[in-house]
């Protein structure tokens, strides 16, 4: 990303990147979704290392449930390469330390790397025992890794503003872009894969997983299996929610909405089916798409600078669709998705475009010289 800066004019006026694709991935915006993710990320990630703190012997030691077994060619474990048989119960102890210290923002990306680590070598550890939400929770993680999700709600923030370097408010979301690319492309593969099968094509798909046992959380009411229309209408609605959602959570009218219908079908599955941490990653998850204004309010409550405008520079206000407008400064005249600054007054010839006031911009909604004056 380039800038264009008047000769005596102290604050730069960034230029937008020109692409659509380069606003959607690099346009700066509020980095107060992707804290609220990394709070909730590291939250969750302590909860499932507790949770599995206790089956770490019988799954990945010398437990009953562990099993020799030939890895196929590729494929890696290493906690068998170490040789020490308490290596499995050392990383998880370690994998919950480093999830406590990603949610308060504590060395957040060396936490969060280590955290990501862990995961991998526990998941690699027996792979027969994890499901989606468990591989889900690791990507999340490399999400957190890889944005700047300490800016706010952090101890690395409280540190810089401590040595007076506090961190950009703004920055470039393309991190989170992968992400919500990561799950709409996710969505709509899956869907693919239903769609192949004939039990989602005569809408039996649903009533058939409410009826598998060993993964019964609630045992549905025996009424509800009468519903045959009902039970088709979930089946296909499920389907058709996962088709559409690459296509529909993009439009900012449309994303709340779209959200709110992936908590409701999401709360669903968790009522009925015990599939481990699946439904709170995807919750997870959806943070990502929550609308920056939204997600501002929400950071705002704990941390004013989340919506400090006097922080903001101009010519960073957001690109790409359900971003916030955020409040501008005094730029100059836009050509295109260029902006230009303002030059200050000074004496000289107005027909000359070399002369100071020939390249000044009109009165009026992009006047704004004397603001940029410093």
């Amino acid at each position: 990303m380039s800038a264009v800066v008047a000769p005596d004019v102290e604050r730069q006026v960034v230029v937008p990147p020109n692409s659509p694709w380069q606003r959607f991935f690099f346009a700066p915006q509020s980095t107060a979704p992707m804290t609220l993710l990394r709070v909730g990320w590291g939250a969750v990630t302590a909860a499932w290392a507790l949770s599995f703190l206790p089956d770490v012997d019988p799954f990945l030691t010398e437990g009953a449930l562990s099993y020799e077994r030939d890895l196929p060619p590729g494929a890696w474990n290493p906690l068998g390469r170490i040789g020490w048989d308490h290596a499995a119960l050392a990383t998880c102890l370690v994998l919950l330390v480093a999830s406590l210290a990603t949610m308060v923002g504590a060395k957040t990306r060396l936490s969060a790397a280590v955290a990501v680590l862990c995961l991998t070598c526990l998941q690699r550890g027996n792979t027969t025992i994890f499901n989606s939400g468990d591989l889900l929770l690791r990507q999340l993680g490399i999400a957190v890794l890889l944005a700047p999700s300490a800016t706010l709600w952090s101890v690395d923030a409280v540190r810089a503003r401590r040595r007076g370097r506090p961190a950009t408010l703004l920055r470039a979301p393309w991190a989170m872009r992968l992400l919500q690319l990561e799950l709409a492309l996710g969505y709509l593969l899956s869907a693919w894969t239903k769609a192949r099968g004939d039990t989602w094509h005569d809408g039996t798909a649903i009533a058939l997983s409410l009826r598998i046992e060993d993964l019964q959380r609630f045992v549905a009411p025996e009424w509800l299996f009468d519903q045959s229309v009902l039970l088709n209408l979930f089946t296909w609605g499920a389907l058709a929610f996962e088709a559409t959602f690459i296509m529909l959570i993009w439009p900012t009218r449309l994303r709340l909405p779209v959200l709110a219908a992936g908590v409701l079908f999401h709360l669903g599955i968790e009522v009925f089916l015990d599939i481990g941490f699946f439904s709170l990653a995807i919750f997870l998850a959806y943070l990502a798409f929550l609308p920056t204004e939204l997600a501002d309010k929400w950071v705002a409550r704990f941390d004013k600078r989340a919506r400090a405008d006097d922080e903001r520079p101009p010519g960073t206000e957001d690109q790409s669709p359900g971003m916030p407008r955020w409040r501008r400064w005094g730029e100059g005249e836009r050509e295109g998705d260029r902006v230009h600054p303002p030059t200050p007054t000074t004496d000289g010839d107005p027909g000359d475009p070399a002369s100071p006031a020939g390249s000044r911009p009109p009165s009026g909604r992009d006047g704004g010289g004397d603001q940029l004056r410093s």
